[in-house]
């Protein structure tokens, strides 16, 4: 008979709210209190059940290296999220509409940019523009990074079978001229042939990446052949996982499982919106790494990534929905959005914790400029009706989110206020 605490937790998490370990042991959720080795007894019960006909906790097809298996849980947290997110993007046949050739070059430019910057290349949008639209020459490592980019972009658009032959044409255009010696394939390999250390996670052992990795692509060939609208949803989220989990490569690991999810989505014909993540997660990096660490530390419990996802696609939803309303709004005034400006508002509404100052605003735009130029934005878009601004006993000039003109919540924000 298993602990009562045990179950009592399990329920808990399959009923109410995704629970973490911190919140579990720690006695934060009212009614758990799990000690250390009462939580480890807790994931390995979880591990034991799960199955391809638990209606909570699915099996996943994938081989795991470093615990039995691994799963995600089906419950009430992570159902009304995709159910949430499945209407979102079912209704917005506006933003649908957006969906020209022009919009779709402008969400590959803010993937471009959102990936690098992930994982640190400092870029521009003018030096994007210089390199993919004017062909400017790479003048170094940034440079040929974004051109990598592009060329995967590229690729992925023609819609070629996510297979080993694939993969690696892809993992090649990512990573071309960008390798050192120690970090290079050897010729004819298709995977890394050692072992590699992720901070203080370990990589697949060598000798079991071809296996584990060929079980990823008959995952995918049969859940894009099934008819269940929610794997094929949560399916370009465990392949990006999946990837970072087996990290079969020394290096661009993460560009290539990001991009991997990109091309699992094409694959999938579903165009629901957003297809391209990796600018939300730019502007939530810790809780991107959170998220992975959540899983990792859990057993291989994807639910944390799967819900990290969700939840920041909801997020670019919810941003375009107030974007279209502000584009209106402020045309209405007889005025007009530039481009800049809508990026300016977007990532000032992904980033939004609440009231702000200029440094702030610098911060979540990820841009260089003087105090007086991030004020001139500001106030533009105080005159706008788009931001106003808050009295302060000091002379500190603070900002906050008009909510008369963006009335849309993010789904993090409602969770965290």
């Amino acid at each position: 008979m298993k602990n009562d605490k045990i179950l009592n937790a399990l329920e808990k998490q399959f009923n109410e709210k995704y629970y973490t370990a911190k919140e579990l042991e720690y006695a934060n959720v009212p009614g758990t209190l799990l000690t250390p080795f009462e939580y480890q007894e807790f994931l390995e019960y979880k591990e034991s059940i799960a199955s391809d006909d638990n209606a909570y906790v699915k099996l996943l097809p994938l081989p795991a290296f470093n615990f039995k298996c691994l799963y995600y849980s089906f419950g009430k947290e992570l159902s009304s999220t995709l159910e949430t997110y499945m209407q979102l993007a079912g209704k917005e046949t506006d933003l649908t509409d957006r969906f020209s050739s022009t919009y779709i070059e402008s969400r590959i430019y803010s993937e471009i940019e959102g990936s690098v910057n992930v994982e640190n290349v400092p870029t521009t949008r003018r030096r994007l523009k210089e390199l993919l639209e004017n062909d400017a020459p790479a003048v170094d490592i940034n440079d040929i990074i974004i051109k990598n980019m592009k060329a995967g972009i590229d690729f992925v658009h023609e819609l070629p079978e996510f297979n080993k032959e694939n993969l690696f044409r892809l993992y090649t255009l990512l990573s071309k001229d960008c390798l050192n010696e120690d970090s290079s394939l050897r010729p004819g390999d298709y995977y890394r042939y050692d072992e590699v250390e992720i901070s203080r996670y370990h990589g697949c052992p060598f000798n079991k990446i071809n296996e584990s990795m060929n079980a990823l692509f008959e995952f995918v060939k049969q859940t894009l052949h099934s008819k269940n609208i929610n794997e094929i949803i949560l399916l370009p989220h465990i392949c990006h996982y999946y990837v970072l989990y087996i990290h079969p490569y020394f290096d661009y690991n993460g560009r290539t499982a990001r991009m991997v999810s990109y091309w699992v989505y094409l694959l999938s014909g579903l165009n629901t919106f957003p297809p391209i993540v990796s600018e939300a997660i730019n502007q939530t990096k810790s809780r991107y790494y959170q998220a992975i660490e959540l899983s990792r530390d859990s057993h291989n419990d994807l639910t944390y990534f799967l819900l990290y996802l969700l939840n920041i696609s909801l997020d670019y939803l919810i941003c375009y929905q107030n974007l279209n309303h502000l584009e209106q709004t402020v045309k209405n005034k007889g005025s007009v959005l530039t481009e800049t400006e809508l990026n300016y508002i977007k990532k000032i509404i992904i980033s939004y914790n609440g009231i702000f100052s200029y440094s702030d605003f610098l911060k979540m735009a990820n841009v260089s400029m003087s105090k007086q130029g991030a004020l001139k934005i500001l106030n533009r878009f105080v005159k706008l009706g788009i931001l106003k601004e808050v009295s302060t006993p000091s002379k500190s000039k603070l900002f906050d989110i008009d909510r008369n003109n963006v009335p849309y919540t993010l789904k993090y924000q409602r969770i965290e206020q």
